[in-house]
């Protein structure tokens, strides 16, 4: 009765996760078809709704990331990233939201000029790309002005990603990667779904990235991450 009741579990979360699976993949066809409508609309709020249109989205991708977060081992591919090749794909895509808000980005230690080697992490690309794209969007949702700054130090391997932003209260840090956690400022913005902090968490840990954060409230937020090398990294 237990293997009965076991397999019966497993078969429900399948069928659950194949579910909403299905459900994003046909969102992304109406969404598809408003950018397209927005394209040929003239209006006063067209660039807001392009906005929101970006957004939801990104919403629909979270989704998908997190079922596919759930069984992810199967196609994990772990080799040294070009660090900056991943970073300007995300940069080139938040490019409008970048210009909406009028921010600055600025970028230190990522080129491989001046006869330097590439800035390479070892990692999976597709999901430090995933990890990635979370931050930054995430410092893009709560930076009203000024400028997002990434910054890689090659020796210790560290990638620092700081914003002017709203920052986040002390007694909300300790909380901010739990599942569902949406904090003061999401409560307050209404923008938090309390789910991508959580899936940035889970991501690196599964990548062997750790990530710290330090935040001031009306100053700005700056999250680290330091990657392993190739002789301490075990495939999990």
């Amino acid at each position: 009765e237990k293997k009965e009741e076991e397999r019966r579990r497993i078969e429900e979360k399948r069928e659950l996760s194949e579910y909403f699976l299905l459900w994003v993949h046909q969102i992304k066809t109406p969404i598809t078809v408003s950018k397209l409508l927005l394209r040929k609309t003239e209006s006063e709020y067209k660039k807001k709704l392009e906005e929101q249109m970006f957004y939801i989205e990104e919403y629909s991708n979270m989704a998908m990331n997190y079922l596919k977060m759930q069984n992810r081992s199967a196609d994990m591919d772990i080799h040294p990233v070009d660090l900056e090749a991943c970073l300007k794909r995300l940069f080139k895509k938040y490019a409008p939201i970048f210009i909406e808000k009028q921010l600055s980005l600025h970028h230190e230690g990522l080129s491989a000029a001046s006869g330097r080697e590439k800035a390479e992490v070892i990692s999976d690309e597709k999901w430090l790309s995933i990890l990635l794209e979370q931050l930054l969007s995430n410092a893009l949702k709560y930076t009203k002005e000024g400028s997002i700054n990434f910054s890689f130090n090659r020796e210790s391997s560290s990638l620092r990603i700081q914003d002017t932003g709203i920052g986040i209260p002390s007694s909300d840090l300790k909380k901010i990667f739990d599942l569902g956690y949406s904090g003061f400022n999401g409560r307050a913005t209404e923008k938090s779904s309390g789910l991508g902090l959580y899936m940035v968490q889970k991501i690196a840990g599964f990548l062997q990235i750790s990530v710290s954060v330090e935040s001031t409230v009306a100053v700005g937020s700056c999250f680290t991450l330091r990657f392993p090398n190739s002789s301490n990294l075990t495939i999990l």
